[in-house]
């Protein structure tokens, strides 16, 4: 574990104030956090790519039990605390956009779970019902194999969705939850 903690001391800085490891994010303005092809205003504007894509990665580098915040370093004599608050504002709100959809993603397939474990439980429950009193004859025993594939596709396929396509957005979630939660500050370049 020191190893590991000696590592990350290495890679990322920690702030003595609040004992949180520092995202550091270099810019020359504050234009540069937000994409370029968003014309609307700071608050209701998309992150850039790249930068979503190095604070998604750079949280989930950082172990939980840990916490991190966002440091965006500018040129000397470039900052303006009123830009800043706008800057947080849209970073929150971009952040919670996400968040808000990695929720409603969840929710359509925690749905399509449950229904696909219904509809296979269901499907077995008939197979096993028509296979029991049927005489058996090349429709009904092809029909009640079909049903049982049936059940059996369904029921592997709410699986499929509860550990697998869950976890990576339960995983996603946690992240966005986590740099929401983190603290944003501006500093200037040395």
């Amino acid at each position: 574990m020191k190893q590991k903690d000696d590592f990350f001391n290495q890679v990322y800085s920690i702030d003595q104030a609040n004992n949180a490891y520092m995202i550091e994010v270099s810019l020359d303005s504050y234009t540069d956090i937000f994409s370029e092809w968003d014309p609307a205003p700071f608050k209701r504007r998309e992150l850039d790519s790249d930068l979503q894509f190095y604070l998604e990665n750079s949280a989930d580098e950082i172990p939980t039990q840990h916490s991190i915040e966002v440091c965006f370093t500018l040129p000397p004599g470039t900052r303006d605390e009123a830009m800043e608050q706008e800057v947080r504002a849209g970073l929150g709100n971009s952040l919670d956009f996400k968040i808000y959809l990695l929720k409603k993603e969840i929710k359509l397939i925690n749905t399509r779970t449950f229904r696909y474990v219904l509809a296979g439980l269901g499907t077995l429950l008939v197979a096993r019902l028509i296979a029991e009193p049927a005489e058996f004859n090349v429709v009904t025993s092809v029909l009640t194999e079909g049903l049982f594939i049936g059940g059996w596709v369904f029921l592997w396929e709410a699986v499929s969705l509860f550990f697998f396509s869950n976890r990576d957005l339960y995983y996603r979630y946690r992240t966005y939850k986590r740099l929401r939660g983190s603290q944003v500050i501006f500093s200037d370049a040395a």
